[in-house]
């Protein structure tokens, strides 16, 4: 089992200047950004609107500073600075920024390594070495206020190294732990934070007896505002009100998984319910929020500014309802004449996307771009994360479904119900234990329809809220911000059509493929309309003159992906039969 243990050092309210005196602060709540992205004008964009967000503490991450070893690219050390000192001097108190610990094992030197080639983690000469190692990387960053230290998806996996005497795996992240807070709490005087961060269950146990194991008494705790990665439909971490230590929760405002607010991502009152949650307990110190994800895809300026609006009002006062929320940004950044229209269309997106980017409940995307791929049916399943997985489903299907015994087992291609060899094998075994799935195709025309609708839906859903925004042209005066609204929702109401058609495309074709018996003529036509409909909403995205902002997701890659997708299913077919179009006289 990985252990996926992520620690971040991150002190809050602490200049280099005044820490000891801070420190004494550093329980207050915490108001925080993350910067990703390394095009330091949209960085610039972000700082300058940090005080009217009462922002007090700034994670500089990615494409910025990824590992700390990052440090050495002068570059990056020239950005990191310039942004460092520019947001102290717009008052943030806290800068951090972030490292993966460890590094590739070649990074180490062979002396530390056994015959085998695993770093020995019981000579204490190596831990000497990384002491001094990580004393010269902080030293390119003297301004700096902490450091993010993640110990997941890293080179190397300090729990796969070799000792005798650390039995443990999470024994052996605490010693890491423990041997960098030398370095970082107590000679360099900044703060420490343990992320928690897990692919399962078990990986969840694993992480929190790491976080009980951890000696330093200063160790603090970071974890996401749900279990595993940014989903709408997970529920929120649970285990943050047993944590014994202070706790800040980390958002994702710009939606890695929802559009990167390229598209309507849009859902202050998720944000809102989440934070509220978490306030209740007293060991939450509060919250920080990743800003963009790459590219040019900083929010602020952009609808999705208000999943950040939501934060900060919310941490200010908890029992604001989501419709003020609404009324009140909407009315600052396109006038209060527009509210009547622009809020429907708002707070219709969440149903858009949870139609569209969802599919009974499950999502289908890989860091939104168009993609089913294996997570959707395993990793990404929200029931993973719940003794009672089920999901009811609106969206004109009205249906409780069984996350894995009704949904996953009909959507998911066989291949990834298989019990070895697959994520859901390995993070989830108790599904196949249980019965709940069976390795073979099992899309039928019931579930078909299902999905249909669902989709259905969305496009319709969609559609009614650009219209919303372009009944709105006339009364909102700010043009700029309109034109960005307006183009948002026409870019959301056309990939809710390029995924109808990739359902009945998809999902169709592998019902045909199931054999002789289910080729009836309704099937077949479904699946043309699907085709037609990639065909013709792809052509449109190409043509379409308003592309957005384009970071991680790329919007106008989505049609060239679902050509890929109408290739196959039109022409070249698979090893069960033969292209759909191919079989036309």
């Amino acid at each position: 089992m990985r252990i996926t243990c992520i620690f971040f050092i991150l002190p809050l309210f602490m200049l280099a200047s005044c820490q000891d005196s801070n420190k004494d602060q550093s329980l207050q709540k915490v108001r925080g950004w993350n910067i990703l992205a390394h095009q330091r004008k949209n960085a610039i964009k972000a700082l300058n609107h940090a005080e009217e967000y009462n922002i007090n503490h700034l994670q500089l991450s990615h494409k910025i500073i990824m590992d700390l070893k990052d440090v050495r690219d002068s570059a990056r050390l020239r950005l990191c600075r310039d942004l460092v000192k520019k947001a102290h001097e717009k008052g943030i108190e806290e800068v951090t920024v972030w490292d993966h610990q460890l590094y590739n094992l070649d990074y180490y030197p062979d002396r530390f390594k056994t015959e085998q080639g695993k770093i020995n983690l019981d000579n204490p000469d190596f831990w000497k070495w990384v002491k001094k190692d990580y004393r010269s990387m902080l030293d390119s960053l003297p301004n700096i206020d902490g450091i993010i230290l993640t110990f997941i998806e890293t080179g190397a996996h300090v729990e796969d190294q070799y000792s005798r005497i650390m039995k443990k795996e999470e024994e052996k992240l605490a010693a890491l732990v423990d041997t960098l807070s030398k370095v970082i709490i107590d000679e360099r005087n900044l703060n420490l934070y343990v992320r928690t961060f897990a692919y399962s269950m078990a990986e969840l146990k694993s992480t929190l007896n790491c976080i009980d194991l951890i000696e330093h008494p200063e160790v603090r705790v970071m974890t996401k505002e749900v279990p595993h990665d940014f989903f709408l439909t997970h529920p929120v971490s649970w285990y943050v009100k047993d944590i014994n230590k202070p706790v800040l929760i980390e958002f994702d405002a710009t939606h890695e998984y929802h559009g990167q607010g390229i598209l309507a991502g849009i859902f202050p009152q998720v944000h809102m319910k989440r934070l509220k949650y978490y306030l209740q307990f007293d060991n939450v110190v509060g919250y920080v929020a990743r800003t963009d994800r790459y590219g040019n895809t900083q929010i602020i300026g952009r609808p999705s500014e208000i999943n950040l609006y939501a934060l900060k009002r919310v941490i200010e006062d908890t029992t604001l309802k989501s419709e003020t929320i609404f009324e009140e940004f909407i009315g600052k950044h396109y006038g209060d004449e527009a509210i009547p229209l622009i809020k429907p269309a708002f707070k219709n997106a969440y149903d858009i996307f949870t139609s569209v980017y969802y599919t009974l409940g499950i999502h289908n995307n890989s860091h939104s771009r168009l993609n089913y791929y294996q997570s959707s049916y395993s990793r990404h399943v929200s029931g993973k994360w719940t003794d009672k997985p089920y999901a009811y489903v609106k969206h004109g299907v009205n249906k409780k479904f069984h996350y894995w015994k009704d949904v996953v087992n009909h959507l998911s291609p066989p291949e990834y119900k298989q019990s070895e060899g697959t994520t859901l094998a390995e993070e989830v075994p108790s599904v196949i234990d249980s019965g709940w799935v069976q390795p073979k195709e099992l899309i039928n025309k019931k579930y078909l329809d299902y999905l249909i609708t669902e989709k259905n839906y969305g496009v319709k859903l969609a559609h009614e809220s650009l219209q919303k925004i372009r009944e709105a042209e006339e009364v909102v005066k700010d043009s700029s911000a309109y034109e960005k609204l307006l183009h948002t929702y026409e870019r959301t109401y056309l990939i809710s059509q390029l995924y109808r058609g990739m359902t009945k495309a998809h999902f169709g074709y592998r019902l045909y493929c199931r054999g002789e018996q289910y080729r009836s003529d309704e099937l077949v036509g479904i699946i043309k309309d699907g085709l037609k409909e990639i065909k013709e909403i792809s052509g449109e995205i190409r043509n379409y003159s308003h592309k957005g902002p384009s970071g991680q997701y790329s919007w106008e890659g989505d049609a060239s992906r679902a050509m890929e997708y109408y290739n196959q299913i039109a022409f070249e077919g698979n090893n069960q039969c033969p292209g759909i179009l191919q079989t036309d006289s």
